[in-house]
């Protein structure tokens, strides 16, 4: 039976708009993402690894029509992919409570009573390993794995299929770096989730994905399975970060 595809990309360019300014009204148009192609299939992990500033979040907006300057082909093949962000400390609303936090995905899709969004979200909490408890708390009351336990919660409130995780335990301690990779494989198992996971960390890549995309400069410079671009590296970029990894 074929693998079928949760997202396909087919030599994506995305550009940003830069130089505009009050005193200048021209904008120079510059390119991010140059020729980019490549496929998660259902049940994927896909890393995407390089230096801080290639494009992967760039790339990342550009799935989720963040960001509008693209040519090519984005085709998202299941409804409502979400995003789980690096900093949990500024991507939740300090001013809001976790059960506010967690209900607004609900409530702007609607369908629901007030009792039944409660207690879709208290089910999520205690699905992330929190509790009741935390619904009536505020962000800064949480600890930096408990933040982030509720922004994958939030994620998957309204049950997408495929989720962009964007360095999402890059801010977390090496110990609760693996409980949160822990419950990342639990939920994909338990949700039949498909992830793309953007990391500058290729031992966490290892560890977590079965698929990996190397990028450089806005371009994918190898991709392929794990254990293939691992051992046996194509490119010397790919050769470069692994030995970087294991110094």
């Amino acid at each position: 039976m074929a693998e079928q595809p949760v997202l396909e990309i087919e030599h994506l360019n995305t550009f940003y708009k830069v130089g505009l300014s009050l005193t200048a009204n021209k904008a120079r148009r510059v390119q991010v993402l140059k020729d980019v192609s490549f496929t998660v299939n259902e049940g994927d992990i896909v890393g995407l690894v390089g230096e801080s500033g290639c494009g992967k979040s760039t790339l990342a907006k550009s799935i989720l029509g963040i960001v509008k300057d693209t040519e090519g082909k984005i085709i998202n093949h299941t409804k409502h992919p979400q995003m789980v962000f690096q900093d949990p400390f500024s991507s939740l609303n300090p001013a809001k409570t976790i059960g506010w936090i967690m209900e607004e995905p609900l409530r702007i899709r609607g369908g629901m009573t007030p009792e039944q969004r409660r207690k879709t979200v208290l089910e999520m909490l205690e699905r992330v390993e929190l509790t009741a408890d935390h619904y009536d708390r505020r962000p800064w009351e949480l600890s930096g794995g408990q933040k982030q336990r509720v922004s994958i919660g939030t994620a998957l409130i309204t049950r997408p299929e495929f989720v962009i995780l964007d360095e999402p335990v890059s801010a977390l301690d090496v110990t609760i770096q693996a409980q949160i990779l822990k419950l990342l494989r639990e939920l994909k198992k338990d949700f039949g989730l498909s992830y793309l996971f953007i990391s500058h960390d290729l031992n966490v890549v290892y560890q977590l994905c079965n698929k990996v995309l190397v990028m450089k400069k806005g371009e994918i410079v190898e991709q392929g399975l794990v254990e293939d671009v691992y051992n046996n590296p194509q490119h010397p970029y790919t050769r470069q970060l692994l030995i970087a990894a294991d110094a």
